[in-house]
């Protein structure tokens, strides 16, 4: 039996990912999404058929004319004319009267529903949802046949949605789709003409998980490493968290310490790092130190941390000479962490967004008043254009949340001593080199003043 897979999308709401890769190449877990979909497909499947267009060449060339036991055959989609389009360029495969399976290189969906689907003559998957408004809802019988399916309904008549798998056969190919409003041709509209005079049934699946923006790959990362009981696996990426600074804005009471070992309900605010660093599988840590480096040093030995690694700047070098110092002889690109911020951050999320190495990474968190703080402008392909230190507006707007993922070559060229928020960024951002990544997680503090050690300490304290 074939399946047809469509791959052909440039996947805008994915951005800054699909820069430089589709879609269906997104890493998840040291594979392409495209490939955990094909895994959960039945053994019944034996060819493929994958509609591509943007950046196809990459899904070619992973897949080959064979993968994993299945014939793939590539067709191209040279314009995006939706989705019954992309159907009628697979016509030509199919024999008359034959079945097959339809589904998105969009999302994950459990391989036990497909085969129940594959036992119906023709079929769809349906999955029951809080929200239903947002999708194509379809109503049913007692007896699981099809009624009716609309497409993102104001009023739903059911809680069944349908996750864009289906069992078809070419009888769809006789009913003409409706043109949408934006140009393209769907085939929810065929699909609504076909159950009018045929009969369709639904195999209800437990899960679906939809990928359509940034934040869901890091979730299907979740939800794939709980149904396997596995761990995060090692990332052997250099991470430098910066600790070189004096700690000038501290209050009083904090400045017999350097500002990593300030205490954040009962841990230093390093060890709240290393932690959270270490649960996603990064270990590779090197510590950028100035001033009082001899007291965090003594305490990662204490802590008997001694696989964390170190260098200290004999002079003030700036934020940007201290990741020089700390990056010397490094080829490939690394994750800088600000010293005295503390975020639940995904720095997997952050790291992808660099394209394997093609974009530099600037994480983002966007807040009501940005004033004091790095602001930071992108454009609608989500790269950084601009860049301004210690904005002085009260405005709402992006803020740099202090991680980065750097390239050996920005700072090859800079001076010893430098500062990356006012000479590298704003440089880089005319060039149009480096992606935002924005930040999601549950909590964003930046503990550099008294006022914001208290709120900081409060949440962790709550």
């Amino acid at each position: 039996m074939k399946a047809i897979i469509l791959a052909a999308g440039e996947g805008r709401r994915m951005r800054p990912l699909t820069l430089s890769r589709p879609k269906p190449m997104i890493d998840i877990l040291g594979k392409p999404l495209l490939h955990h979909i094909i895994e959960s497909l039945p053994l019944e499947i034996t060819e493929l058929l994958i509609v591509i267009g943007y950046k196809g060449d990459q899904i070619e060339n992973y897949f080959g004319k064979r993968f994993e036991g299945r014939s793939v055959t590539y067709v191209h989609q040279e314009k995006p004319l939706g989705t019954a389009m992309a159907l009628e360029l697979c016509r030509k495969y199919l024999s008359p009267g034959e079945r097959f399976l339809f589904l998105f290189a969009d999302d994950l969906h459990s391989k036990s529903a497909i085969q129940g689907l594959l036992k119906h003559s023709v079929g769809m998957l349906v999955h029951e949802h809080s929200d239903p408004s947002r999708f194509g809802v379809v109503e049913v019988d007692e007896g699981g046949r099809v009624l009716g399916f609309e497409e993102k309904p104001k009023i739903p008549k059911s809680n069944l949605v349908s996750p864009g798998v289906f069992v078809l056969d070419t009888r769809i190919f006789a009913y003409a789709p409706i043109q949408h409003e934006n140009g393209e041709y769907f085939l929810t509209s065929q699909v609504a003409q076909f159950i009018k005079d045929g009969e369709m049934l639904v195999e209800k699946t437990d899960f679906w998980h939809p990928i359509g923006y940034p934040d869901d790959v890091a979730s299907a990362e979740a939800v794939l490493l709980k149904a396997s009981g596995g761990t995060m696996p090692e990332n052997s990426i250099k991470v430098i968290i910066l600790a070189g600074g004096r700690g000038t804005r501290m209050p009083e009471s904090e400045k017999h310490l350097p500002k990593l070992l300030v205490d954040i309900a009962g841990k230093p605010i390093l060890e709240h790092q290393l932690e959270n660093l270490t649960r996603q599988g990064f270990r590779n840590i090197t510590l950028s130190l100035g001033y009082r480096a001899e007291e965090i040093v003594a305490w990662l030995a204490a802590k008997q941390f001694s696989d964390i690694n170190y260098v200290i700047e004999t002079e003030p070098l700036g934020t940007g000479g201290g990741i020089k110092l700390a990056a010397r002889d490094e080829k490939t690109p690394f994750l800088v962490l600000n010293g005295d911020v503390l975020a639940d951050f995904n720095f997997r999320s952050a790291l992808r967004a660099s394209g394997e190495g093609e974009y530099g990474v600037i994480s983002v968190l966007e807040i009501g008043d940005v004033s004091g703080m790095g602001v930071v402008e992108c454009d609608e392909y989500k790269r950084m254009c601009a860049f301004r230190e210690k904005e002085a507006e009260k405005i709402a707007g992006l803020i740099s949340a202090g991680l980065y993922v750097l390239q050996p070559d920005d700072i090859a060229s800079m001076p010893d001593s430098f500062s990356i928020e006012h000479e590298l960024f704003p440089r880089v951002a005319l060039d149009r080199k480096f992606v935002v990544h924005e930040h999601r997680g549950n909590y964003w503090f930046d503990c550099g003043t008294e006022e914001r050690l208290r709120r900081v300490r409060e949440y962790f304290t709550k």
